[in-house]
């Protein structure tokens, strides 16, 4: 979506400058340009902007659109390694590595990284456009997860994993570890209106049980072959050219498990890319498929079960964990601002934020079961266990 905005401070001869190097014309001039502001996602810090105009090239006038993305600084995440570092989309264009993505899955071409006087960076990139012009559906899903499988297989078969400075590591670890204070307040607030929307029928013992068993499934992960992944591909972030997937918000780009690229794709596509829930265990195997054919065109020599055990751990503890409670139920803890800007980002109803869809909780509830008995019988019988035993201490604290 776009709103016309008041101009931000953008000189004339800066943005000449782009524009001459974006479309290979020294002498061009800007002569009218106006700036839409784009929203629709989750901005931690940041805001993205559309500039469009036309140019006078060679006597005749051109029309032109960039993308201006401006991010805030945050000393609080500004640790390279951090899950969330403000600077890591930026360090990334400046490293030249998009340049060398050539494949099925590439970045905007980058025009600039800008440092402005304020401490903020502003990022200048090509203005992508989607080919596909409608709804996904679960064929396109498919195409997007071959893409994916294709370039992490790529990594691993034909290409050195990469090691810059700006590239995360451990992700999921510290993610997770960013809702500790959440989990504490579920075991000392069960009865919280909040929680018990969020966490509808046995979601709430099972989550808890889960977390006491994360550091194993962590570990799990670690020994599963290990690639270069982009780990926020959903919808909003993809955009389809030709054969090639254009991904944008690198955020949290870092090494992961294989198959944990697929969490964000199918994760996040009932709640946020309108495939409706009864079509989820569909759009699973659908991409799952997808994804192994494409790490099979990398010549990556695949386990498909260590590529499912990748998936289904990562969707456990990212989203039933770290999304959810994370950074979801503390939004919604902290005041009605904060739930407005969650509802804006999901694209419902700001008093809905809280609700879990059945076909949404009975998916997860599902890939839960999954990936318990792909970690083995004791894990599976740890957890249930283990949940028994919430389901009686939690019952106590409710009387």
């Amino acid at each position: 979506m776009a709103q016309e905005i008041p101009s931000i401070p953008v000189e004339r001869a800066y943005l000449e400058t782009l524009l001459q190097r974006a479309l290979g014309d020294e002498k061009l001039e800007v002569f009218d340009w106006k700036i839409s502001s784009l929203s629709g996602g989750f901005e931690f810090g940041s805001a993205i902007y559309r500039l469009q105009g036309a140019v006078e090239s060679a006597g005749k006038s051109h029309d032109w659109s960039l993308i201006l993305k401006t991010i805030q600084p945050d000393a609080k995440l500004a640790d390279p390694q951090g899950f969330r570092c403000w600077k890591r989309e930026a360090e990334a264009y400046r490293s030249g590595f998009f340049q060398k993505l050539s494949g099925p899955v590439t970045a905007p071409c980058g025009y600039a990284v800008q440092d402005r006087p304020d401490g903020s960076i502003w990022i200048w990139m090509e203005d992508v456009r989607d080919d596909l012009g409608s709804a996904w559906t679960v064929n396109h899903y498919r195409q997007v997860a071959r893409c994916l499988g294709q370039f992490n297989g790529a990594f691993l078969a034909s290409q050195p994993v990469p090691s810059e400075d700006w590239i995360t590591h451990d992700w999921l670890r510290k993610y997770l570890e960013h809702a500790a204070p959440m989990v504490a307040f579920i075991r000392n607030n069960p009865a919280h209106p909040i929680v018990q929307k969020m966490f509808p029928g046995a979601t709430l013992l099972l989550s808890l049980a889960i977390w006491d068993e994360r550091y194993h499934m962590l570990e799990v992960l670690d020994e599963l072959p290990q690639t270069f992944c982009h780990q926020d591909a959903f919808e909003r972030n993809l955009f389809s050219r030709s054969e090639q997937v254009v991904a944008v918000d690198w955020g949290y780009a870092g090494i992961a498990p294989l198959g944990a690229e697929l969490a964000p794709l199918i994760g996040a596509a009932s709640t946020l890319g309108g495939i409706p829930t009864s079509q989820l265990r569909d759009l699973d195997q659908a991409c799952f498929e997808g994804y192994l054919e494409g790490l099979r065109v990398a010549g990556c020599k695949l386990d498909a079960r260590q590529v499912r055990l990748g998936y289904t751990i990562t969707v456990l503890l990212r989203y039933i964990l770290g999304a959810t409670v994370g950074e979801v139920l503390p939004a919604l803890l902290e005041s009605e601002e904060a739930r407005r800007l969650w509802a804006a980002g999901f694209g419902i109803e700001a008093d809905k934020v809280e609700e879990t869809e059945a076909g949404v909780a009975a998916y997860y509830q599902s890939i839960s079961i999954e990936a318990l008995k792909l970690l083995g019988l004791g894990c599976l019988a740890r957890v249930l266990f283990r949940a028994a035993r919430y389901a009686f201490s939690l019952g106590r604290k409710r009387r």
